[in-house]
Protein backbone atom coordinates (compact mmCIF):
# COMPACT_ATOMS: atom_id res chain seq x y z
CA UNK A 1 0.00 0.00 0.00
CA UNK A 2 1.45 3.62 -0.70
CA UNK A 3 1.24 6.02 2.61
CA UNK A 4 -0.82 8.82 2.74
CA UNK A 5 0.68 11.95 1.61
CA UNK A 6 0.36 15.64 3.19
CA UNK A 7 -2.06 16.65 0.86
CA UNK A 8 -4.58 13.04 1.83
CA UNK A 9 -3.87 14.51 5.16
CA UNK A 10 -5.55 17.79 4.44
CA UNK A 11 -8.08 16.51 2.76
CA UNK A 12 -8.85 14.12 6.03
CA UNK A 13 -8.97 17.08 7.94
CA UNK A 14 -11.32 18.75 5.59
CA UNK A 15 -13.58 15.40 5.60
CA UNK A 16 -13.82 15.13 9.31
CA UNK A 17 -14.51 19.33 9.24
CA UNK A 18 -11.14 19.46 11.67
CA UNK A 19 -9.80 23.33 11.38
CA UNK A 20 -6.12 23.89 11.89
CA UNK A 21 -3.79 25.71 11.17
CA UNK A 22 -0.67 25.48 8.95
CA UNK A 23 3.04 26.84 9.93
CA UNK A 24 5.88 26.17 7.44
CA UNK A 25 8.90 26.51 8.71
CA UNK A 26 12.39 25.13 7.68
CA UNK A 27 12.70 21.49 8.05
CA UNK A 28 13.53 20.93 11.45
CA UNK A 29 14.00 17.13 13.19
CA UNK A 30 14.20 17.78 16.97
CA UNK A 31 12.85 20.10 19.68
CA UNK A 32 16.11 21.43 20.16
CA UNK A 33 16.03 22.31 16.19
CA UNK A 34 12.89 24.16 16.90
CA UNK A 35 14.31 26.02 19.87
CA UNK A 36 17.90 26.88 17.58
CA UNK A 37 15.60 28.26 14.95
CA UNK A 38 13.60 30.24 17.17
CA UNK A 39 10.64 28.77 16.23
CA UNK A 40 7.73 29.21 18.67
CA UNK A 41 4.50 26.96 18.13
CA UNK A 42 1.29 28.29 19.54
CA UNK A 43 -0.49 25.57 22.30
CA UNK A 44 1.88 23.71 23.76
CA UNK A 45 5.13 21.72 22.52
CA UNK A 46 5.11 17.96 21.56
CA UNK A 47 7.30 15.29 20.73
CA UNK A 48 6.42 12.32 19.38
CA UNK A 49 8.21 8.55 19.99
CA UNK A 50 8.54 6.03 17.96
CA UNK A 51 9.25 2.86 20.29
CA UNK A 52 8.97 -1.00 20.07
CA UNK A 53 9.42 -3.90 22.78
CA UNK A 54 12.63 -5.86 22.91
CA UNK A 55 11.71 -8.34 20.61
CA UNK A 56 10.35 -5.95 18.06
CA UNK A 57 6.56 -7.48 18.02
CA UNK A 58 4.83 -4.54 19.55
CA UNK A 59 5.33 -1.20 18.28
CA UNK A 60 4.38 1.91 20.37
CA UNK A 61 3.74 5.71 19.78
CA UNK A 62 3.97 8.11 22.50
CA UNK A 63 2.94 11.53 22.46
CA UNK A 64 4.25 13.87 25.59
CA UNK A 65 5.33 17.13 26.29
CA UNK A 66 8.27 18.16 24.40
CA UNK A 67 10.70 19.18 27.54
CA UNK A 68 9.43 15.61 29.37
CA UNK A 69 12.23 13.28 30.09
CA UNK A 70 10.64 9.70 29.47
CA UNK A 71 11.68 7.00 31.51
CA UNK A 72 11.48 4.58 29.57
CA UNK A 73 11.66 2.24 32.18
CA UNK A 74 9.00 3.02 33.72
CA UNK A 75 6.72 3.59 30.74
CA UNK A 76 7.73 -0.32 29.99
CA UNK A 77 6.63 -1.50 32.93
CA UNK A 78 2.78 0.62 32.78
CA UNK A 79 2.67 -1.09 29.64
CA UNK A 80 3.44 -4.54 30.38
CA UNK A 81 6.57 -5.02 28.42
CA UNK A 82 9.55 -6.18 29.24
CA UNK A 83 11.88 -3.12 27.58
CA UNK A 84 11.61 -0.60 25.23
CA UNK A 85 13.59 0.77 22.79
CA UNK A 86 13.61 3.41 19.88
CA UNK A 87 12.39 1.57 16.52
CA UNK A 88 14.11 1.40 13.43
CA UNK A 89 13.53 3.92 10.68
CA UNK A 90 12.64 0.66 8.30
CA UNK A 91 9.76 0.05 10.83
CA UNK A 92 8.60 3.55 10.94
CA UNK A 93 8.01 3.84 7.13
CA UNK A 94 6.63 0.27 7.07
CA UNK A 95 4.01 1.38 10.07
CA UNK A 96 3.72 5.06 9.72
CA UNK A 97 4.97 5.93 6.32
CA UNK A 98 7.58 8.68 7.07
CA UNK A 99 10.91 8.79 7.27
CA UNK A 100 12.88 10.03 11.02
CA UNK A 101 12.21 13.59 11.81
CA UNK A 102 8.59 13.48 10.90
CA UNK A 103 7.37 10.81 13.54
CA UNK A 104 3.79 11.88 13.89
CA UNK A 105 0.66 10.66 15.01
CA UNK A 106 -0.89 11.85 11.58
CA UNK A 107 1.27 8.91 10.65
CA UNK A 108 -1.61 7.03 12.10
CA UNK A 109 -3.22 6.81 8.83
CA UNK A 110 -1.04 4.49 7.62
CA UNK A 111 -1.08 2.21 9.77
CA UNK A 112 -4.57 0.18 8.66
CA UNK A 113 -3.52 -2.66 10.40
CA UNK A 114 -3.73 -0.59 14.10
CA UNK A 115 0.03 -2.24 14.27
CA UNK A 116 1.13 0.98 16.41
CA UNK A 117 -0.25 1.00 19.61
CA UNK A 118 -0.85 5.05 20.61
CA UNK A 119 0.42 6.29 24.24
CA UNK A 120 -0.75 9.62 25.19
CA UNK A 121 1.03 10.85 28.22
CA UNK A 122 -1.11 12.67 30.96
CA UNK A 123 0.69 15.40 31.42
CA UNK A 124 -0.50 16.65 27.71
CA UNK A 125 -3.19 19.44 28.48
CA UNK A 126 -6.32 19.14 26.80
CA UNK A 127 -7.13 23.09 27.12
CA UNK A 128 -4.21 23.72 24.84
CA UNK A 129 -3.57 23.39 20.74
CA UNK A 130 -1.23 20.66 19.74
CA UNK A 131 1.15 20.70 16.73
CA UNK A 132 2.04 17.94 14.89
CA UNK A 133 4.51 17.40 11.57
CA UNK A 134 1.91 16.79 8.44
CA UNK A 135 3.67 13.20 7.77
CA UNK A 136 6.44 15.82 6.31
CA UNK A 137 9.04 17.86 9.00
CA UNK A 138 8.72 21.18 6.73
CA UNK A 139 5.70 22.29 8.55
CA UNK A 140 3.37 21.96 11.69
CA UNK A 141 -0.14 21.53 12.16
CA UNK A 142 -1.80 22.75 15.65
CA UNK A 143 -5.24 21.92 16.33
CA UNK A 144 -7.84 21.56 19.18
CA UNK A 145 -7.04 18.50 21.39
CA UNK A 146 -10.53 17.47 21.38
CA UNK A 147 -10.02 17.53 17.51
CA UNK A 148 -6.91 15.26 17.38
CA UNK A 149 -8.95 12.62 19.67
CA UNK A 150 -11.41 12.87 16.84
CA UNK A 151 -8.72 12.24 14.23
CA UNK A 152 -7.20 9.40 16.23
CA UNK A 153 -10.70 7.92 16.48
CA UNK A 154 -11.51 8.16 12.62
CA UNK A 155 -7.62 6.14 12.39
CA UNK A 156 -9.54 3.39 14.48
CA UNK A 157 -6.90 3.59 17.03
CA UNK A 158 -7.60 3.95 20.83
CA UNK A 159 -5.44 5.67 23.03
CA UNK A 160 -4.10 4.80 26.05
CA UNK A 161 -3.12 6.70 28.69
CA UNK A 162 0.30 6.10 30.21
CA UNK A 163 2.55 8.97 32.94
CA UNK A 164 5.69 8.87 30.63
Amino acid sequence: MTPHTESDLYALLDTLRIPFQRIEHPALDRIADFDEAGISLPGQGIKNLFLRDRKGKRYFLLVVGAYKTVDLERLAAQIDVNRLGFASSERLEQFLGVKPGSVTPFGLINDGEQAVELLLDDGLDPDKLVGFHPLVNDSTVCLSYADFLRFIDHTGHVPRRVSA
